[in-house]
C-alpha cells in the first residue's frame, strides 16, 4: 500500500528512528513519475509487511531542500535507526532494482 504524506508528516518520519521507511517523491503531472509509481506498486506484494509512502514535492519545498532532491521521481529509503544517510534512487529502471533498493535499508 502506498500512503500519501504531507510535508510535515514526511519530515517527522524522516527524522524519527525505529522503523525503516521508503518515501516516493513525485509530481502528479510527470509521466515518468507515473511509470515509477506503477513499478513501485508491483513491488509491494513482495514487501507485505512494509508501507511505502508517497510525497507530492509540489507541496513539500522544505523536504526537497532538506534532502537535496535533485530530480523526480525519487525513491528515498531511510534505514531504521537513521544512523546512515538516506539512500536515493532516481532511475526507476526495473521492479527488481526498486525492490533491491528498498530491501537494502530494511534488511
Amino acid at each position: 500500500m502506498i500512503e500519501e504524506l504531507t510535508e510535515q508528516q514526511a519530515l517527522e518520519m524522516a527524522t524519527t528512528s525505529g522503523q525503516a521507511i521508503a518515501i516516493y517523491a513525485y509530481t502528479p503531472l510527470c509521466g515518468t513519475c507515473k511509470m515509477g509509481r506503477r513499478m513501485l506498486e508491483i513491488t509491494l506484494p513482495l514487501l507485505p509487511e512494509h508501507t511505502v509512502y508517497a510525497l507530492n514535492v509540489n507541496f513539500a519545498p522544505t523536504f526537497v531542500q532538506a534532502y537535496e532532491i535533485s530530480s523526480i521521481p525519487c525513491l528515498i529509503v531511510f534505514e531504521a535507526w537513521r544512523e546512515k544517510t538516506p539512500r536515493f534512487l532516481y532511475r526507476m529502471e526495473s521492479v527488481p532494482r526498486i525492490l533491491e533498493h528498498i530491501r537494502s535499508a530494511i534488511a
